[in-house]
This record gives structure tokens, sequence and C-alpha cells, in this order.
């Protein structure tokens, strides 16, 4: 399976209904995914990156269950960070997937990469909005790595989580 693959079961098992995003050239396998019979994920597409992560937010207020959100790379993914700051400080869960730079383009300046300080700068952003943040690097660990995600995200208070997908 490949890493989107995995990501799009996962999210099926754990009973995620609907993912709500704007399909971009930083989550184009994971669009794929989500369309197979396999995971057969709703996907909701919204105008802007910021209505993703408020649909997950205020899907987990009202029905009780996560929903994911997910963008593409760089501007797309710093759109989120109003809907993240708002489902941290009111401890709602929902989980934010977005896309960043192959590992071996990490710093070369890829189309709409963050990494003014330090390279793929998207994460260090994500920290302060969300109870846990992942980086993928390795295909084999995305299935641990969504395991932690939805244990954060769902036990104790409950919070945002933020995946970032090569």
């Amino acid at each position: 399976l490949t890493a989107s693959q995995i990501v799009a079961q996962t999210l099926k098992n754990y009973g995620v209904e609907y993912v709500a995003g704007i399909p971009g050239h930083g989550i184009w396998t994971l669009m794929d995914a989500f369309m197979e019979e396999e995971s057969k994920l709703r996907f909701i597409q919204v105008f802007h990156e910021q209505s993703a992560v408020h649909l997950a937010d205020g899907y987990y207020r009202v029905a009780g269950k996560p929903m994911a959100a997910v963008t593409s790379i760089g501007a797309g993914a710093a759109n989120t960070v109003i809907g993240m700051a708002t489902a941290y400080t009111d401890s709602t869960s929902c989980m934010l997937i977005t896309g960043g730079p192959p590992t071996h383009m990490r710093g070369h300046g890829l189309l709409q990469e963050l990494e003014r300080y330090t390279d793929n700068d998207f994460p260090k952003i994500a920290e302060a909005v969300s109870k846990r943040h992942w980086t993928a690097t390795r295909t084999e660990e995305m299935p641990f790595i969504m395991h932690r995600a939805f244990s954060s995200m769902l036990t104790g208070r409950p919070g945002p989580v933020h995946i970032e997908i090569p």
C-alpha cells in the first residue's frame, strides 16, 4: 500500500465518513486514495482551506465524531491556522492532513514550500495550534502515525492534530 492508501483506509477504519479540503499538487495521491473502492470517503470540496478545518471542527461538535481536513503544501496549509486554533482552544477533535515537499526536495524552493528560516516551516506553525504534529518520512511509518494521531486526538482533552505527508 502507498502512504496515501494507508491514510484513507485508516480514516475509514476509525469511522471517519467525511473529508473536506481543496485538492492541490501536494495531495493528489491522497485524493486518489479517498476515491478508491476500499475507502470510499466522501469528499467535500470547499472554497477556502480555513473552511475545511471549521467544517471538521463543527462536525465533531455536532456529531461527536472526527472528520479530516486536507490541504496542499505551503499557503494552502497556512490558511488552516485559524480553524486549527479554534479547535485547539475549544478542545474539539479534528485531523488536518497536509501535503509537504517530497523528502528529497525539502529546502530546494519547491512551489509554495514555506522555507524561510528552516526547510519546510509549516510544521512549526502547526505545532502552536495542534495537540500533536507528525511529519511522515517513510511509508512504513504511516500506520503508527495514524494510530497515534487518532489516540492523541480522541483521548484525554480532545484537540486537533496535524499530519504532514510528503
